[in-house]
């Protein structure tokens, strides 16, 4: 008997191949457009096109094909191509990220502003070749947004429509923007609460990763307010969940699995839902431990293992694990009540289990 879990994974699997491959074909046009200017310009869209492709699991492009398929199986070409839009969205926020926190590793291979440093010691030597890097990468970051504007503004769907959906792009970018800015100053301040975090990852994780593709699709298939308020209701407490695992395998995850260095959000200083509320409830040594470690790049393996037992000690781990429980049953009781077409109800009810309980 086949398990829900090999269902979700052979779904995801086959739109993982039909994103990739318009994706492809998209990059090869920009390719081309991009070779018409320079060598240079040409040889950053090949870097675009690798980092894009190199891997990750398409889930915003699938969450706005399943919105779409909530209310419609009409054009289904139309909407994976408009769906890709998501992913060159998220290429661009990664770069952008990847640069603020100093990250050299990307889905296991180097950062894109890295990458552009190599490319400015292979052409002009190493001066100032990392400032090179995260200069091109910058501006990389914003072809990669206009890129998949100019994207949904060509899909195929009624100019009404289309209209809204980019606006929904627009807006789910200003939210990103915004809780990116109350994350920088949560790390500058150095202190933040429970609810201070759950804020930005509404605002950062949640609108971009699963509320805000439904509401793409969904209004490409002519959405009214009460079907977006339902995926609102689905979404956010599961792009909360997803956020929140996603901290779990920063530090309980393996790197083979998750593409990043396991604790890089310790050597960021991140104060995660894990470690605030493990700060909350150690003290003397423990919490001297904690405090010593987070913004320090040189933790070393042994002591991520000694902060990863504070973690479970203090019942941190298993804090964040009941909060994912919790928020991913809330998404699925929303979608469960809703009258959305059984295929997609099916999908985002079994995908809410699945995220949950992912290992990357």
């Amino acid at each position: 008997m086949r398990t829900i879990s090999a269902d979700i994974s052979d779904i995801l699997a086959h739109y993982q191949t039909q994103v990739n491959e318009r994706l492809e074909a998209f990059f090869d046009k920009k390719i081309k457009e991009a070779s018409r200017i320079s060598n240079y310009t040409q040889e950053v869209a090949v870097n675009a096109k690798e980092y894009t492709l190199r891997g990750g699991k398409r889930l915003r492009p699938i969450f706005c094909i399943y919105g779409y398929k909530c209310l419609s199986d009409n054009n289904l070409e139309a909407i994976i191509e408009a769906s890709i839009s998501l992913e060159l969205m998220q290429s661009y926020l990664l770069i952008h990220d990847d640069i603020m926190d100093e990250d050299e590793l990307r889905r296991g291979k180097p950062t894109f502003h890295i990458v552009c440093k190599a490319m400015c010691e292979r052409h002009f030597g190493t001066n100032k070749a990392l400032e090179f890097g995260e200069n091109i990468a910058i501006v990389v970051g914003d072809l990669l947004e206009a890129y998949g504007e100019e994207l949904l503004v060509n899909s195929q769907f009624k100019s009404e429509y289309v209209k809204k959906a980019v606006a929904k792009y627009a807006e789910i970018i200003k939210n990103v923007g915004y809780g990116q800015i109350l994350d920088i100053i949560a790390e500058r301040k150095g202190r933040i609460t429970e609810d201070e975090i759950l804020t930005i990852h509404k605002l950062k994780t949640a609108s971009y990763t699963i509320e805000g593709p439904l509401h793409i699709g969904a209004l490409l298939a002519g959405a009214r307010e009460g079907d977006l308020q339902v995926l609102s209701n689905y979404g956010v407490p599961l792009g909360l969940a997803f956020q929140i695992q996603d901290d779990i395998l920063g530090l309980f995850g393996s790197e083979e699995k998750t593409g990043k260095p396991v604790g890089s959000d310790i050597r960021e200083g991140k104060k995660t839902l894990l470690i605030l509320h493990a700060l909350e409830r150690c003290k003397g040594e423990e919490k001297e431990i904690l405090l010593k470690a987070l913004g320090s790049q040189h933790v070393t393996t042994e002591e991520i293992d000694t902060i990863r037992d504070i973690v479970r000690k203090t019942g941190s781990f298993d804090y964040s694990k009941k909060l994912v429980r919790e928020m991913t049953d809330k998404a699925v009781q929303a979608i469960k009540d809703s009258d959305f077409r059984s295929e997609a109800k099916d999908f985002l009810i079994n995908i809410a289990d699945f995220i949950g309980k992912r290992e990357y």
